[in-house]
């Protein structure tokens, strides 16, 4: 709990006068609840004498209304200020939060899943809002109005006082140390409510994969399981709570019991008055809700020190790849070059890439190609340095990328990946994502180039239409071209196309290529491809096989040999006039 505390010193630290504000009016909140029933006791020792008087009465009366007139607008200032404190904070965690993902590398969403993370931005992130606001009035108010509810009590008699509450403070104590027990509880609920989040992501966004495999019984009975872990990892939380929960209100009711009995023998004795006895009950009764919240502290002391545990777990990670002041800003080049780069995934034991050396020129169009799983994306991605080099290294004009601003890197680089990730805008602003700064005529010069012109005329609004969430309403030819289009509305120095013609027919893919090396000249080109006729224009063609670069050449080089390349691009040729009859 401490350190809930420590991580959102920040917070405190610049909004303590709006906390000293809320802490003045729980104060005076937790007072007032004392004034009527000490008001009603006098009224009614009035009574009881025959001493009251209409004008007392009035008196009486205007002072309770008073008193709920000023309870009614110190609450209102007070939840006014605490929920906007409350709102700040939400919204601070969570761009925090937000932002600090865009800065991780991508081993971090390798070790956490989807539903993890959105498990940490919600229930975690909500629990820590609580304890700036929720857990302040729960520990603060209903404290003053134990303390202020028993003061009075002590006026009105000690030993009546000490008689009635004895139990309590020892009930609470007893119940919150049982209540630790909770707390292992609670933290396997949020990794099992993380998991069974995850499962009900996968389901929506798989729903047509689902659909066409007819399987929609299975994937229920998969999601239904991961809910029926949620739910029992739940029970077990109610379960203990439905034991122990009870015993405070078996003893606040012995309590009161104590009270009454105690309290009317008093009255008999004269030792206080029915008016004092009455007001007494009253102030008991003030103390269960008060002390039943204060028994529930450890439960939220238990949920906030799980929850920011999770939440800091992810905003403290350290990125590996970062920029420094000393970072170099790169605005082109000229020649990119992999010396002995060796590489392997951090969850993987085996290398990825094995001691892989080439080079590219600006101005050039280097075709890639290889087996599936051999490495071709693995290689082409650490320009965008998504994780740092095992071994060897990459240079730009013959400094180690390392060295580079990322965000410079970035900029030279229009990437469009095997997964086309569209998102829920227009068509018109999925394109601007590439270069939010480009002009409507630069939005047109990216469509034409990216070969999407025909498909955008059938488009009931043309670039206003909405595209569907994942680009759902769209084939995935359609798909890959909106996101070739994104790439090149930034006319990037450099454009990879990681397998990104693999869904588009052989004469779309040759106009693509065709725009490509019309309008890119000067540019770097850089095509992953299965498909060979994407790349038999390029000025270099790398063969990349298990890792290793094997062969290397232009197109008409590399036929001359026996070589896997050879085999695959005659075993396509021959696909190709296979269809071409069977049409």
């Amino acid at each position: 709990m401490k350190e809930a505390f420590w991580h959102l010193g920040w917070f405190f630290k610049k909004t303590y006068k709006r906390y000293i504000f809320v802490a003045f009016f729980l104060l005076v909140l937790s007072i007032i609840p004392v004034l009527p029933a000490k008001l009603l006791g006098l009224a009614i020792d009035e009574i009881s004498t025959g001493i009251l008087t209409f004008s007392h009465l009035l008196l009486f009366i205007g002072a309770l209304l008073l008193v709920a007139i000023a309870r009614y607008l110190i609450n209102w200032v007070y939840h006014y200020e605490i929920s906007r404190l409350g709102h700040q904070l939400s919204f601070e965690l969570r761009e925090n939060y937000i932002r600090h993902l865009f800065e991780l590398d991508s081993e971090t969403y390798e070790r956490y899943t989807k539903g993890d993370l959105i498990s940490r931005a919600t229930n975690d992130l909500q629990n820590l809002t609580v304890l700036a606001t929720n857990f302040l009035q729960t520990v603060f108010f209903n404290t003053g109005v134990v303390l202020s509810a028993v003061f009075m009590m002590m006026i009105i008699n000690s030993l009546l006082t000490l008689a009635s509450v004895i139990m309590m403070p020892f009930a609470i104590f007893w119940l919150n140390k049982k209540r630790l027990k909770k707390r292992a509880y609670y933290k396997i609920h949020r990794e099992i409510y993380a998991d069974m989040t995850e499962n009900v992501l996968e389901s929506i966004e798989g729903v047509k994969t689902v659909r066409a495999y007819a399987n929609e019984e299975q994937d229920f009975i998969k999601t239904k399981k991961a809910i029926d872990r949620d739910i029992d990892s739940w029970w077990k939380i109610i379960k203990f709570e439905s034991i122990y929960g009870p015993l405070f209100e078996l003893v606040y009711t012995v309590s009161y019991f104590i009270a009454i009995s105690l309290g009317s023998y008093m009255v008999i004795t004269s030792n206080i008055t029915a008016g004092e006895l009455i007001t007494f009950l009253m102030y008991v009764g003030m103390l269960y809700g008060p002390l039943v919240a204060l028994s529930n502290v450890l439960n939220q002391v238990n949920n906030i020190a799980i929850s920011d545990q999770r939440y800091h777990e992810v905003v403290s990670i350290v990125p590996k790849i970062v920029n420094t002041e000393y970072s170099k800003p790169i605005l082109g080049f000229n020649k990119i070059e992999f010396k002995n780069v060796v590489f392997k995934y951090p969850k993987e034991n085996q290398e990825v890439l094995m001691d892989v050396s080439f080079s590219i020129e600006k101005g050039k169009t280097i075709g890639i190609v290889g087996p599936t799983g051999s490495g071709k994306s693995t290689m082409i991605r650490q320009l965008l340095r998504e994780y740092n080099v095992l071994g060897g290294e990459i240079l730009i004009d013959g400094i180690d990328i390392k060295e580079f601003n990322t965000d410079d890197v970035h900029d030279l680089i229009g990437y469009v990946p095997q997964d086309h990730i569209l998102f829920r805008r227009s068509v018109d602003d999925n394109i601007l994502i590439g270069n939010p700064r480009a002009s409507a005529r630069d939005v047109h010069r990216a469509v034409a180039l990216a070969d999407f012109n025909k498909d955008l005329k059938e488009l009931p609004y043309g670039l206003e239409t909405m595209v569907a969430e994942y680009g759902g309403s769209l084939s995935g030819g359609q798909r890959q071209r909106l996101s070739i289009a994104r790439a090149l509305v930034r006319d990037p120095e450099i454009l990879i196309l990681d397998d990104s013609l693999s869904a588009v027919d052989a004469l779309t893919e040759a106009n693509i290529i065709k725009n490509l090396k019309e309008a890119r000249q000067g540019k770097t080109n850089i095509i992953i491809a299965h498909r060979f006729s994407a790349v038999t224009m390029a000025d270099e063609i790398l063969v990349v096989e298990n890792g290793r670069i094997t062969n290397r050449g232009i197109h008409e080089e590399l036929l001359k040999y026996d070589n896997w390349y050879k085999m695959q691009y005659l075993k396509q040729i021959n696909e190709a006039n296979e269809d071409g009859v069977g049409e």
